[in-house]
């Protein structure tokens, strides 16, 4: 079977041997405690932007690992920045019902949105995701991931010593 997708041809691997050292990724953690900081907030700045979805008059954009931004398309001439809803380490959703759905790092939520200025975090199924333990689309050296401090929300550019990870594209 034949895959067409780039990650596909991406591959990590971690070393037994002597560490690397060089110019790399170190990851970017969010503690586990802060995971459920799940509320809404007046509108945001755009950064970083993810996923969309359309609903009437709503117009959700993720912004990636962080939360969603709603904004009213009623009118195209002027379209309002709603609301945010702060969701730690999202990266996808959808909607149905008034029911939010989002991963969380490896979990999947359930936020009632029925009222977008007060969101309700109704579930959170635990380890529902595989997480990514690899800067996504990179190839070299990086701090390879310890998921006991938290979840990856980013990776930063630092100067590396004596690392066991590495990416392949």
């Amino acid at each position: 079977m034949l895959c067409c997708l780039p990650v596909c041809f991406m591959a990590c691997q971690k070393g037994e041997g002597p560490g690397l050292s060089g110019f790399g990724k170190q990851p970017v953690y969010l503690p586990a405690s802060a995971l459920d900081d799940i509320r809404s907030l007046e509108a945001q700045p755009i950064e970083n932007t993810g996923p969309i979805f359309l609903l009437d008059t709503l117009f959700f954009m993720t912004e990636m690992k962080k939360g969603i931004h709603v904004f009213n398309v009623k009118d195209s001439s002027s379209i309002k920045n709603v609301v945010y809803f702060n969701i730690p380490a999202v990266t996808d959703f959808t909607i149905n019902n008034g029911l939010l759905y989002a991963d969380s790092w490896t979990d999947l939520l359930t936020i009632d949105i029925n009222d977008l200025h007060n969101i309700q975090l109704l579930n959170r199924e635990k380890n529902v995701f595989e997480p990514l333990l690899f800067p996504p689309l990179y190839r070299g050296i990086f701090e390879c991931v310890n998921v006991s401090l938290g979840a990856v929300v980013g990776w930063s550019d630092v100067r590396l010593q004596n690392v066991k990870c590495q990416t392949f594209l």
